[in-house]
């Protein structure tokens, strides 16, 4: 009954494996995600935000521009006065004393257009640039998540290099383990084996096929994974490439000062030091610019009469209670703050680029020492394979060395991908272009 079960999981397995895969290279995933990445698009939206307030403060110098239409009716004795002298069309027998205490009622229609014009505003100025630093931070800072998510992206691309990488090896170890196992078979018929090393074969085989559907079910959760970054649905996917190492230039110079998200935390501490310099400013007077045309008539819309008003407005609020202070002492605060967090996240940025570089030279030294141990590994197999044929070696001796070559052949290529990715990593903390 466990036999039976066995088949039909693996045949199950199998047919789920078997569904059409679909090839993509390195380029083409990136270029998906850059495109449709959900991530990104939000953080997209973020700057928007940010660049909208900014072009807020174009009213610090731009005008405000409006219209208005008025309709009332009134015998009011003083506003029936002011309307006919508005309109224009005051006489000398408005004078009489009755008209002038009951007034007959009077229709007025009221066209205004108004402008305001900011002239002098110190303190909004400096807010200004203080936002546009913000706006350009967030720019920064988009760009430094774009490139930790394609980071993210080369990473996901070979561990599905590593993934199939790992199927191909678990297949040729299954092919090896069958081999095996029927060689022992032959010999147990034969008499020149017992019992125990035939099973102890099967049980080696199993292991293997355990394995090998571990392996597959690893490349169909990174496929998802990787469908989900270019927000799309697809079939099952396999790249275009097989994993191999890459070496960059040796001559390659870090550059932290100009990395993204550094540039980000020093105009976000230059953008705190405006908004603290524009508190302060708001000591300072203002000066803005009015005036407005009107119309009046007694038919709707009419432009029976005309009138103007301009000025001028020369504010200074001396004493606010207070707040003014408080204000500018939790900007300096504030500032202060942002001034700290740059520093440190500098200082730590520096320490994560030199344990990038030591964990990129450990993944050096392992890959040099798994690519001798697999040649090593190989040649015992080879030896061993030979002394078994020819009855002089056990069984046992003959599957640990299979077993020993398979894994030594997997933490190979899981090495080749740790220095690939550790490469990768010092381009990124370092700003390696």
């Amino acid at each position: 009954m466990k036999l039976n079960l066995s088949i039909v999981f693996f045949f199950l397995v199998s047919i789920s494996f078997a569904q059409p895969k679909q090839s993509i290279s390195l380029e083409e995933f990136k270029s998906k995600i850059e495109q449709n990445n959900r991530s990104l698009q939000a953080n997209e939206q973020e700057y928007l935000q940010m660049r909208a307030e900014f072009r807020e403060t174009n009213a610090t110098f731009l005008p405000q521009l409006s219209a208005s239409h008025t309709a009332y009716r009134t015998d009011n004795p003083v506003m029936a006065f002011g309307t006919l002298l508005n309109q224009g069309v005051f006489s000398e027998s408005d004078f009489a004393i009755n008209n002038l205490n009951n007034p007959s009622a009077v229709s007025n229609f009221v066209t205004t257009f108004q402008v305001q014009q900011p002239l002098i505003n110190f303190d909004k100025w400096v807010m200004r640039s203080a936002l546009k630093d913000r706006a350009d931070a967030q720019l920064q800072q988009n760009t430094f998540k774009k490139e930790a998510l394609l980071l993210q992206a080369d990473r996901l691309y070979m561990q599905l290099q590593l993934a199939y990488k790992s199927v191909d090896v678990l297949e040729k170890s299954k092919a090896t383990a069958q081999a095996n196992l029927q060689s022992i078979e032959d010999f147990y018929a034969e008499g020149l084996l017992v019992k125990s090393d035939v099973l102890s074969a099967k049980v080696r085989l199993n292991e293997v096929e355990n394995a090998l559907s571990k392996a597959n079910n690893e490349v169909a959760h990174i496929s998802d994974y990787m469908h989900y970054m270019m927000n799309e649905e697809g079939a099952l996917l396999s790249p275009d490439n097989q994993l191999e190492m890459n070496l960059s230039a040796e001559t390659q110079e870090t550059d932290l000062a100009n990395r993204s998200d550094v540039l980000a935390m020093d105009l976000s501490v230059e953008a705190y030091d405006k908004m603290k310099k524009s508190t302060g400013l708001m000591y300072l007077p203002t000066l803005n610019a009015f005036g407005n045309v009107q119309y009046f008539d007694e038919e709707v819309f009419g432009t029976g009469a005309q009138n103007f008003f301009v000025g001028a407005s020369l504010n200074w609020n001396l004493f606010e209670g207070g707040s003014r202070i408080a204000k500018n002492q939790k900007m300096k605060a504030q500032f202060q703050q942002a001034k700290l967090e740059a520093e440190d996240y500098k200082a730590s940025s520096e320490v994560e680029l030199e344990k990038a570089k030591r964990v990129l030279q450990e993944a050096e030294n392992q890959l040099n020492r798994n690519a001798l141990s697999l040649e090593q590994a190989q040649e015992a197999f080879d030896i061993r394979k030979n002394r078994f044929e020819e009855g002089l070696e056990r069984t046992t001796d003959l599957l640990n060395a299979e077993i020993q070559l398979a894994n030594q052949e997997l933490l190979y290529n899981q090495s080749i991908f740790e220095f690939n990715l550790a490469q990768l990593q010092v381009q990124f903390l370092g700003n390696v272009k």
